[in-house]
């Protein structure tokens, strides 16, 4: 799961570490509060996304996931940030937990993740586009109007969108 949410990162264009955080810090210096480390996340802050798995027929949830979707996802979150969130603070990273139990569920925190970075993966390949047609746009425009400007000119040349108009 770690390497291939830093891959999707990656190609967010988006600068990551990953297992980063051991023996780093004050406090919980055995803890690696960071399965992958996100530069600029939130507002110019790192995130340390630390990836956990869950089960929701543990003995401990079992009767709270029998009644709430979720609910070992959500304590899974709860006990990530009561083990890393003053390690990451010291660090300077806002700590985010992606919890998902064994049948699928991911939890809250995982959701605003993915929406982030589905978002930043959507701009980076429609920009690409919009570039592309953009400039096809532009083109066809300078055509266009050299080609009235030159109208009955013969054999002119136009250097701005490399057409000879004859």
């Amino acid at each position: 799961l770690r390497d291939i949410l830093a891959a999707f990162c990656h190609k967010a264009h988006l600068s990551v570490k990953v297992e980063v955080g051991f023996g780093l810090g004050r406090a919980n210096i055995n803890s690696r509060p960071a399965d992958i480390l996100i530069q600029g996340w939130d507002r110019g802050h790192p995130a340390a996304l630390d990836v956990t798995v869950t089960s929701p027929l543990t003995p401990v949830i079992l009767n709270f996931s029998a009644v709430t979707e979720g609910a070992a996802a959500l304590a899974a979150e709860e006990r990530k940030h009561v083990s890393n969130d003053a390690k990451c603070e010291d660090l300077g990273w806002t700590c985010i937990p992606l919890a998902v139990e064994t049948y699928g569920n991911w939890g809250k925190e995982a959701h605003v993740v993915f929406n982030r970075l589905a978002s930043l993966l959507a701009l980076g390949n429609s920009s690409s586009k919009s570039r592309h047609l953009n400039m096809s746009l532009v083109r066809s425009a300078a055509r266009a109007i050299m080609g009235r400007i030159l109208g009955s000119s013969r054999n002119s040349f136009c250097f701005c969108c490399s057409v000879r108009f004859e």
